[in-house]
């Protein structure tokens, strides 16, 4: 009875590790909670929302080249002058000068840099989108990779339990004269490997105990309770050209690469504009001197004035400079297309290994649940003494081996799913249910 109970209890965990893959509210719910906690609190969030406050800045910054300026000039010294027709002076001087400059016109530069600081704040905001999905991916792999570490434990410790009972047993026989030492040394060598697994399981175990520490920063009260989100397929488009299509709309990776190009194409404009034209500004000036030029006293003076500077390196550099930025533009957009081509690649790869592992899961089910059958008929042959040790015994690692796959595949499933949503640029938080 104990051998069948712990076959029935190895099926029923796999059976519910692919049920709880399907529907799971109650926790799905918390883990939902957990996630949405890590995208206000953690660092990497903190860091992309500042940088996305920088650049707003940025925006400010750029918009006020378009408003005038004041610059206050002042000074305090000793002037003396020696004149030929004249008195020579000999005295103190001082002056304030108060400058206001207001741009007209600068052929676009401006306008460019304006652009490129708003194309800053676009670029911040997809990274930050797209740290949030990462995130978001990074600890459903670590939920899922510490439930199916646990659930393959589980297996390991009931094999472990089982190759045990089945060794002491066939010992009571040789005790009692009725089974063989070969038989027993068999079990035991079976035992020891059964050991090996749970061991090696305990220590996967803990590297996914860790991995669920770093990301979320604390570790669940009882591992048991965890429970996985469903899988997202009704999420997913129906074919994987529909996933194509929707990720080279959607997916951040090619915006942060379109918006590279678009501030290179901005820089080509702002360094043209920079290069062959010249900045007209308006400019009032008003001065207040004393003692200034060789006079006694006060005077004041006030400008008003149009005034158009050009500045050209007599060797052309500005027209290197121009070629530069173009040839940058041109780099960009072609690194543009290079990422419309990982993008689909990576789309048609998650594609495949989500049907892969709804395959292989269905596939490893059906063995888990064949190798149970078969070792339950094996013990019972080998009671009635039709059956041989090593038959039972290599049963029993098959349903353990079968058991812990199945239990992998069923992580796969959803880690695909999520893994497709986050290549396509759609994982959210609402896509945990």
């Amino acid at each position: 009875m104990n051998f069948r109970f712990m076959r029935c209890a190895i099926v029923a965990l796999v059976g519910f590790g692919a049920l709880s893959s399907v529907s799971a509210p109650s926790h799905a719910e918390s883990l939902k909670d957990s996630i949405s906690g890590l995208l206000k609190n953690h660092q990497r969030i903190q860091a992309a929302r500042a940088d996305v406050a920088s650049a707003s800045e940025g925006v400010q910054v750029a918009r006020k080249a378009y408003l005038p300026t004041l610059d206050i000039t002042t000074f305090y010294g000793f002037e003396e002058q020696r004149k030929d027709n004249a008195d020579n002076t000999h005295m103190p001087t001082r002056e304030l000068d108060f400058k206001v400059t207001q741009l007209m016109y600068d052929f676009g530069s401006t306008a460019s840099g304006k652009e490129q600081a708003e194309l800053a704040v676009s670029q911040a905001e997809a990274v930050l989108s797209a740290t949030e999905q990462g995130l978001i991916l990074e600890s459903i792999s670590a939920h899922l990779g510490l439930i199916s570490a646990f659930e393959i434990l589980n297996f390991a410790k009931g094999s472990e339990a089982n190759i045990k009972r089945q060794t002491e047993l066939e010992d009571a026989r040789v005790q009692r004269g009725s089974g063989f030492s070969t038989d027993v040394l068999q079990a035991k060598a079976q035992l020891a490997g059964a050991q090996a697994r749970r061991v090696q399981a305990e220590g996967a175990l803990h590297q996914a105990r860790y991995r669920y520490q770093a990301v979320f920063g604390v570790l669940p009260e009882k591992v048991a309770g965890l429970k996985k989100p469903r899988v997202p397929l009704d999420l997913l488009p129906g074919s994987m050209e529909d996933a194509v299509d929707m990720a080279l709309k959607t997916s951040k990776q090619l915006e942060v690469t379109q918006i590279v190009s678009d501030v290179a194409r901005a820089q080509t404009k702002k360094s043209r504009a920079d290069g062959l034209f010249p900045v007209i500004n308006l400019i009032g000036e008003n001065k207040y001197k004393q003692d200034v030029g060789g006079t006694e006293g006060f005077k004041g003076e006030q400008i008003i004035r149009v005034e158009a500077t050009y500045s050209f390196n007599i060797f052309g550099s500005s027209l290197n400079t121009i070629e530069a930025s173009k040839h940058a533009y041109l780099a960009s957009a072609s690194r543009v297309m290079d990422a419309k081509s990982i993008v689909a690649e990576q789309v048609r790869a998650s594609w495949q290994q989500l049907q892969t592992s709804r395959e292989n899961a269905q596939f490893l089910r059906n063995q888990a649940n064949i190798a149970s059958e078969f070792l339950e008929l094996a013990r019972k042959e080998r009671r009635l003494g039709r059956r041989s040790l090593i038959d039972v015994l290599a049963g029993e690692t098959a349903l353990i081996n079968a058991s812990s796959d199945a239990a992998a595949a069923e992580s796969s499933i959803s880690t695909a799913a999520f893994t497709l949503l986050g290549v396509m640029g759609n994982l959210g938080i609402d896509a945990i249910q």
